[in-house]
């Protein structure tokens, strides 16, 4: 079973990844191998896609049911955040207004184009359109050569996060009742796509919970779902993380002004503890960093674990 397989790595890598956390050389390493293993899955899903008349044929119809999907998991974290601000020490944050206000949508849309995001979106395309016009070696549309991919990419993600020093201190620093906050995001937007996914034709309720269950973590969301469900589900999953990621580094005050604090961080979901965590720090305050690193990290720790286990695969 591929879920079991890919559990199974991904804690080995943890595994790895704690042998060697006091070495920096082999985290920058990791990281490095991680965004190759990343960038070559999502080159394979693009040729998968490609290969595919039907999907390419629908792929505007794809796309905007991973807006809704996106958007139900979203706001499903958005108001189980508001219903549980309360369980939060309010903290004075006027000192840090200024901060807060002075970012623009060009300066956000700017950091995304710094992240990730674009390259990815830039892999997938030229996979699509190689495949489309029969340029790709036949032997990367063959299934054993994504699925040595993604395992091998499976050991270095656990690396990555068992080397991370950043884990353990943020352990070190939390208190109980920030455990409530990957707890609010895993609900509502599971919750959120679930709903969702009982109005579009071709997305069933474990997919769409399992879309949901991406948290933002794009990449590996994706390759995962598209490995088990096929390319039309990947597209989508591919699609609907990106869009989660894209609305928090835009809409990111805004989402404080009428969700409070936690929503900036519950709406990045996976990213609150990398590509959108600077939006967020502006639209919350420093004091709320620690908070945004944890839920990020427990959220990435669990989209390999519960994507799988959701598909039932």
């Amino acid at each position: 079973m591929v879920s079991l397989t890919v559990i199974g790595l991904f804690v080995v890598g943890i595994g790895i990844g704690i042998i060697f956390r006091k070495s920096e050389f082999f985290l920058k390493v990791t990281e490095k191998l991680v965004a190759i293993a990343v960038f070559a899955l999502l080159f394979f899903l693009g040729v998968s896609v490609g290969s595919d008349p039907r999907i390419v044929n629908n792929i505007s119809i794809l796309g905007w049911q991973a807006v809704l999907l996106s958007s139900g998991a979203i706001i499903g974290s958005l108001l189980l955040a508001r219903l549980m601000a309360s369980f939060f020490r309010k903290k004075e944050v006027s000192a840090n207004k200024q901060e807060r206000t002075n970012t623009t949508i060009g300066s956000r849309l700017m950091q995304m184009l710094r992240n990730q995001s674009l390259w990815i979106l830039l892999f997938f395309a030229a996979g699509i359109i190689l495949s489309v016009y029969e340029i790709t070696p036949r032997f990367l549309g063959h299934e054993d050569v994504s699925t040595a991919t993604l395992y091998t990419m499976m050991i270095f993600v656990g690396s990555g996060i068992g080397s991370d020093p950043r884990a353990l201190d943020i352990l070190k620093q939390t208190s109980f009742h920030i455990l409530i906050v990957p707890v609010i995001v895993i609900v509502g937007s599971i919750g959120g796509s679930l709903i969702i996914a009982q109005f579009l034709d071709n997305v069933n309720s474990a997919n769409g919970m399992a879309v949901g269950a991406g948290f933002g973590y794009y990449s590996l969301s994706a390759i995962i779902i598209g490995k088990i469900s096929g390319g039309e589900m990947g597209v989508i999953a591919l699609l609907s993380n990106i869009f989660r990621e894209v609305f928090t580094l835009v809409a990111a005050p805004l989402v404080v002004k009428w969700f409070g604090q936690l929503g900036a961080i519950v709406s990045g979901g996976a990213t609150a503890m990398d590509t959108t965590l600077p939006v967020i720090i502006k639209a919350t305050g420093k004091e709320y960093a620690v908070i945004s690193i944890f839920s990020g990290i427990i959220l990435s720790v669990l989209v390999p674990v519960l994507v799988p286990l959701l598909l039932g695969n």
